[in-house]
């Protein structure tokens, strides 16, 4: 950031331009609710801020305060009151909840925008580069109309890795093997199929997980993969991953920012921000996938147990699965979307980007 804008004095001055005739940059306060050390500030967040004022020539510029200026579920109302100008959200804070569970009491704070959970349903991610591209797709082919960002601009969406199920001490690899069992569960669909199947469920957002694993308040951990669960710490208390194909949910985020500050910023700026927030960043994305990788080899390494569920086990998921799909489908409707169809095109555009990621690889 701070060379982009010393660049744009070095052209100042050749043009016998004087610093104070260059008008100021926008400067936007950019908040963060993740802690600064996770690999979505260093290895998506922060190179895609800094990709932005590069490209603006300085002209836009962002300052990340070193710890969140709000809880995890008030970045949206922070962004619309102006207590910081941006900031991203998981999806599950401002989703519709048909009905809420006593284990999201005080976490899901609005009934607001309920197309982009498209991405959270379970068995829909194939990776998260190609989710991502695919979930922006879907926005403007099918979501867009429904202006369900109305309060904001919105400038991004983007998918994290598919969510796992993970055990203390025996292998989960039938509908009987959770019955009764103390689990934490990511809010949304997964906490749902674990409480269908008979787990006694407890929903924090992922930044609180490790207080219940760490206690040993739960035997079982879902929702993320192995190695954001690594990421949070929890892995160390984990020796089975049962690997859920499409995984139980994946986490997905939007980002915004306060209406009047973006219109602040110049129209050609604002083209190439847009432009950025596409398939730049869902590539930056593709950091997740290589990590995920890595962290099963990792584990694996280190003693951790990786198998598939069975076919009569997937089957049960598929079973408590499916109620959150059809209830995304019943509200999708509510706002004029084909549910199915929308559904069939998401997972078809990001299986069709992923093969094509794989052959650039190869």
């Amino acid at each position: 950031m701070i060379k982009a804008f010393t660049k744009v004095l070095a052209v100042a001055a050749v043009c016998g331009m004087s610093a104070q005739t260059i008008a100021a940059p926008t400067k936007i306060l950019f908040n963060s609710f993740i802690q600064k050390g996770h690999l979505w500030n260093q290895g998506v967040l922060f190179p895609w801020l800094d990709m932005v004022t590069e490209a603006t020539d300085g002209r836009v510029v962002f300052d990340v305060p070193p710890t969140s200026l709000a809880a995890p579920q008030a970045q949206y109302d922070g962004v619309v009151k102006g207590v910081f100008d941006a900031a991203y959200t998981a999806n599950i804070f401002v989703e519709n909840r048909i009905k809420l569970p006593a284990y999201t009491a005080n976490i899901f704070v609005e009934n607001r925008i309920k197309l982009p959970a498209i991405g959270q349903l379970p068995f829909s991610q194939v990776s998260s580069e190609a989710s991502s591209l695919a979930l922006w797709k879907t926005y403007e082919k099918y979501f867009a109309q429904a202006n369900e960002y109305k309060d904001v601009h919105l400038l991004a969406l983007w998918v994290g890795m598919g969510g796992d199920i993970v055990s203390r001490e025996n292998p989960v690899d039938s509908i009987d093997d959770l019955q009764g069992v103390k689990a934490y569960a990511l809010p949304g669909s997964t906490a749902d199929m674990m409480e269908r199947a008979g787990a006694a469920v407890v929903a924090v957002p992922a930044v609180r997980s490790y207080e219940l694993v760490s206690s040993g308040t739960v035997d079982v951990f879902a929702g993320l993969d192995g190695y954001d669960f690594e990421m949070f710490k929890n892995m160390q208390y984990g020796k089975h991953v049962t690997k859920v194909p499409g995984g139980t949910a994946s986490p997905v985020f939007s980002i915004f920012i306060n209406k009047r500050v973006w219109n602040r910023i110049s129209e050609e700026d604002q083209a190439t921000i847009t432009r950025l927030a596409r398939e730049p960043l869902a590539k930056l994305m593709g950091v997740y996938d290589r990590n995920m990788r890595e962290s099963e080899e990792r584990l694996s390494a280190q003693g951790v147990v990786y198998a598939e569920p069975s076919e009569s086990f997937l089957a049960d998921l598929k079973r408590v699965g499916q109620p959150s799909i059809d209830a995304w489908f019943a509200e999708a409707e509510k706002l004029g979307v084909n549910g199915p169809e929308a559904l069939e095109y998401y997972i078809s555009e990001a299986k069709r980007i992923d093969q094509q990621l794989q052959q650039r690889e190869d």
